[in-house]
């Protein structure tokens, strides 16, 4: 059960477990107060960290609400901004934080409850308004700092230049996997894509001889938007699918296409309502091409089999390649990368988290395509490298190229609101 609270107050401050001290307020931002307990709080968390080593009790203070208070100055943007967040939004993230918790442990939620109830002193009521107020907060912060920095893309210069400054203090990995996978998508047989493909060139030929568009996407149309014709309104260049803007492209305003367009999606007759020097307006008639269950059975076939007959590492990449149809992976034998298992995807978690090292789990179905995964090696702790870890350091660069402009304008901000420090006692 130690491990589980290790996991429990990664979330849940650790303020539970100092004594109880009597409340006041140590700052005021913007007219929301800190208050000494949060101020306590992290002063105690910092003490811990080796970047507290020889510093005052007071600078440590000091350090602890000047942080408090740029967070404080940067949620007072949510009003500014008219930033939104529905209650459904955050109870959703709070169950999958519960989820991937109990997975990741291989108990149940009533285990999970008890643990939390035991160890934290908390009933799972509390523990989820706790959660619930952390994730709220992150995801304020989250959607300001998207508006006002939006999403900075190093160059491999900036990459290796963030490499060489931190290599030694990059966060190390603990208990970490080796993943790799195939991706097999379940497409429609051709008799599904001809059968539908007739159906769209009758809608064209009514179309043709004057029936009303908006009547017939209506009646026809199998997307959300038949309801208002079709309308998918102005959607900026490269935003769709290439087949459907190289089919937008052959219209002029008020034309639909004579030929229906093909995508994942299905067969698109499309039609030009405006254009702007950014992008286009159309409306579409979607008819979907959706694969029978013999479709997808005959592809879990194929996945259980190389589930069971590509034993070695070397097997499973040469395959991937050639035949994984997850582009950003396959090039590279399938292979995912390094994961710390906390941190792999709620959605095959569970099926990773049994697996012993060279070993392939049975198919998994996930968003239209069968997945075989392969445990190829585990490590319970290492550092990153370029080599292995390439995605996750320039993410660390991104970060800290946007936490810096973020910086600035919190700098800015600040003189926006009012401050009042009243104490670091």
């Amino acid at each position: 059960m130690k491990k589980i609270f290790a996991l429990l107050t990664l979330v849940i401050s650790a303020a539970f477990a100092e004594p109880e001290l009597l409340e006041a307020v140590s700052a005021i931002v913007d007219g929301k107060p800190i208050m000494r307990s949060e101020l306590l709080e992290g002063f105690y968390r910092l003490q811990t960290l080796p970047e507290a080593a020889g510093k005052s009790e007071e600078d440590l203070k000091k350090q602890v609400l000047d942080k408090l208070i740029d967070e404080k100055v940067l949620l007072s943007r949510i009003d500014r901004d008219s930033i939104k967040l529905s209650e459904s939004e955050v109870e959703q993230r709070v169950m999958n934080h519960l989820t991937s918790l109990a997975a990741s442990q291989h108990i149940d939620m009533n285990t999970l409850e008890r643990a939390i109830r035991v160890q934290l002193g908390l009933s799972m009521a509390q523990y989820k308004d706790q959660l619930a107020k952390q994730i709220r907060d992150h995801m304020y912060m989250t959607r300001i700092r998207q508006l006002h920095v939006g999403t900075m893309n190093p160059t491999k210069k900036d990459v290796d230049a963030f490499y060489a400054a931190y290599k030694d203090s990059l966060p190390r990995q603990y208990n970490c996997i080796l993943i790799s996978h195939i991706q097999l998508d379940i497409k429609p047989s051709q008799a599904i894509l001809d059968s539908v493909r007739m159906v769209a060139d009758s809608l064209i030929d009514s179309l043709d001889v004057g029936m009303s568009w908006e009547l017939m996407a209506k009646n026809h149309s199998q997307d959300s938007t038949a309801s208002k014709g079709g309308d998918l309104g102005y959607i900026k260049k490269g935003l769709l699918d290439p087949e459907y803007e190289r089919a937008t492209a052959k219209l002029n305003n008020g034309q639909h296409s004579e030929t229906p367009a093909k995508t994942d999606l299905g067969y698109h007759i499309i039609k030009v309502i405006g254009r702007r020097e950014d992008g286009v307006r159309t409306a579409q008639i979607l008819l979907r091409t959706i694969p029978s269950a013999k479709d997808s059975a005959a592809v879990f076939a194929k996945a259980d089999s190389l589930s069971k007959v590509l034993t070695s590492n070397e097997a499973f990449g040469a395959s991937a390649k050639v035949l994984s149809t997850d582009p950003s992976s396959n090039f590279l034998g399938g292979r995912l990368g390094w994961f710390q298992r906390a941190d792999v995807d709620t959605a095959y978690i569970a099926t990773i988290s049994d697996l012993s090292v060279g070993q392939n789990s049975t198919p998994v179905l996930i968003d239209g395509a069968y997945h075989v995964f392969r445990l190829e090696s585990e490590e319970q702790e290492r550092e990153l490298t370029l080599e292995d870890d390439y995605e996750k350091i320039r993410s660390f660069t991104a970060n800290k190229m946007e936490t810096e402009k973020l910086a600035e304008l919190v700098k800015k901000w600040r003189e926006e609101v009012f401050i009042e420090i009243r104490t670091l006692e």
